[in-house]
């Protein structure tokens, strides 16, 4: 007996999305739809030219190591992406006391040598040690749950330039979050990520990668056989299950029918779509919030801190000298991805200030919240997928990268079809 080929839409194309069509493409009638005029979400390249060559500059995804992104590394082996080296530093400046150091070994740390005599900053530095062994054996032992970064902050007494000067400017450059919220962060979550990715002073020295030619170079070779199943500039209105069956409604008005449908959105996103969501999706769903942030290209150098010493491939900016702090993070794309020997190129999140001539290109992403809330229900997740006909995919299912939006769809892909192949034993039994 022949089977035909379920219909199956996708909704949004970035890494998950994508990652989702690449898995199932050959098991199922894809289609994606994107909101967007391009495919990718935050797997994002801007051109700018240079001498009259054009430049490939990541504004989105830059990075991966091969010890904690194992199935984003499995897929470009498979695309036979093309991958180099890449540096990766972090660098603290703090305007108002105008403390700047980075953390490649003592010339960095030391680059302003008044710090060597620097009685707070000596302190922070032997904190930093303090919480990387303490925090860990706190996680080994099971005690981080329901904690929150400050909660813990305050039972270890750690001081306030460790955690305004290191703490919070680490957790939110990774997770492109202001202070307050960093502090709200699940500092379980903070550590078993921190531990993973060698960032507590142990297994400390993963080599970095960058895609060479930019994230562009494997989006191409990604959707290039389902190409012409995207739709661009196709908002989705509604979702809505129908008997066994889904029907999409665009914002332009048209209808789609399809037997399973991918929301491969943010989480609010994914439950604003949902005309009558179930109790369990919305429980779920309505724990996450997201961040909106200004993603910035540009050439302005002010942004870096003043000691060329400390220029970092990540690079944390506080400014409070008006009263109230204001924060960005600067990716150096020069040190990341080599991209000119001519001109410096810079990526700011959420820039303070920035000479208007020297900016290239201005993009908003949004990123995902992690409260203690949040991490209940990412535990629950899984439970989405049980069923269908709608499904769920997305970074908000770990840590918010890459690697957790893609291990998503693997994981989500790997469920549909062990689902299919025992309904079609039993029919076949039958």
């Amino acid at each position: 007996m022949d089977f035909k080929k379920q219909r199956l839409a996708i909704v949004g194309t970035g890494i998950a999305g994508m990652g989702a069509a690449h898995l199932l493409q050959h098991s199922y009638e894809i289609e994606l739809f994107e909101k967007n005029n391009y495919v990718g979400g935050h797997t994002n390249t801007v051109y700018v030219e240079e001498d009259g060559q054009q430049i490939p500059i990541d504004t989105g995804f830059m990075v991966f190591n091969k010890q904690t992104y194992p199935n984003l590394l499995n897929l470009f082996n498979q695309l036979k992406v093309p991958i180099k080296r890449t540096s990766m530093s972090f660098s603290v400046q703090h305007k108002s006391s105008q403390l700047e150091y980075c953390g490649s070994g003592f010339s960095g740390l030391f680059a302003q040598r008044k710090n060597i005599f620097n009685a707070r900053f000596i302190k922070m530095l032997l904190e930093i040690n303090r919480f990387n062994k303490e925090s860990l054996q706190d996680l080994l032992n099971g005690n981080l749950e329901n904690l929150t970064v400050q909660e813990y902050i305050q039972q270890k007494k750690l001081g306030k330039e460790f955690t305004d000067k290191y703490l919070v400017p680490m957790s939110s450059a990774i997770w492109s979050t202001p202070p307050d919220v960093s502090l709200k962060f699940p500092v379980k979550s903070l550590v078993h990520f921190f531990r993973n990715h060698g960032m507590l002073g142990v297994d400390s020295h993963f080599p970095w990668y960058t895609v060479d030619g930019g994230s562009e170079s494997y989006k191409q070779l990604l959707i290039a056989p389902f190409r012409d199943k995207i739709r661009l500039n196709s908002a989705i209105k509604e979702i809505l299950s129908v008997g066994e069956q889904v029907k999409i409604t665009t914002s332009a008005g048209k209808e789609h029918w399809f037997d399973k449908v991918i929301v491969a959105a943010h989480a609010d996103e994914a439950l604003s779509l949902l005309s009558n969501p179930s109790k369990l999706q919305k429980k779920l769903l309505s724990q996450f919030c997201y961040q909106q942030n200004k993603a910035v290209l540009h050439s302005d150098c002010s942004v870096m801190p003043h000691n060329k010493k400390v220029w970092s491939s990540w690079n944390y900016l506080m400014d409070d000298r008006s009263g109230s702090i204001k924060t960005s993070t600067v990716y150096n794309m020069n040190s990341l991805q080599n991209v000119s020997k001519k001109q410096n190129y810079f990526v700011s999140i959420n820039p303070i200030e920035l000479e208007l001539k020297k900016i290239h290109k201005s993009i908003q992403y949004d990123h995902p919240i992690f409260t203690v809330e949040a991490m209940k229900a990412q535990e629950r997740l899984p439970e989405l997928n049980r069923e269908g006909p709608i499904y769920f995919c997305g970074s908000y299912f770990r840590y918010g990268f890459h690697e957790d939006a893609y291990s998503s769809a693997v994981e989500l892909a790997n469920t549909i079809l062990k689902t299919e192949q025992k309904k079609k034993i039993k029919q076949k039994a039958g």
